[in-house]
């Protein structure tokens, strides 16, 4: 993954309590690009919906920390 960028969706109506939706993208080694939306359960320290790649949740755990909206104990690899 190069170029790795996360968003919040800050103002999707979802509680920022209990969830956190976040856009992301990033070009593949082939220079394709790929984006997606991540959806963080905050209760559940966990991601929902279908399984992502280990490196881009961990990458998702520790911007989501950077930013305050996770302590940063959860991004360790054991929280995704």
């Amino acid at each position: 993954m190069r170029n790795l960028r996360f968003n919040l969706f800050d103002d999707s109506g979802v509680s920022r309590e209990g969830r956190i939706l976040m856009f992301y993208s990033f070009d593949t080694e082939e220079r394709l690009a790929r984006s997606g939306i991540l959806h963080y359960n905050v209760h559940e320290a966990r991601f929902m919906g279908p399984r992502h790649d280990a490196e881009l949740t961990s990458a998702a755990l520790v911007f989501l920390a950077s930013c305050g909206r996770l302590p940063a104990a959860a991004a360790s690899p054991q929280g995704a």
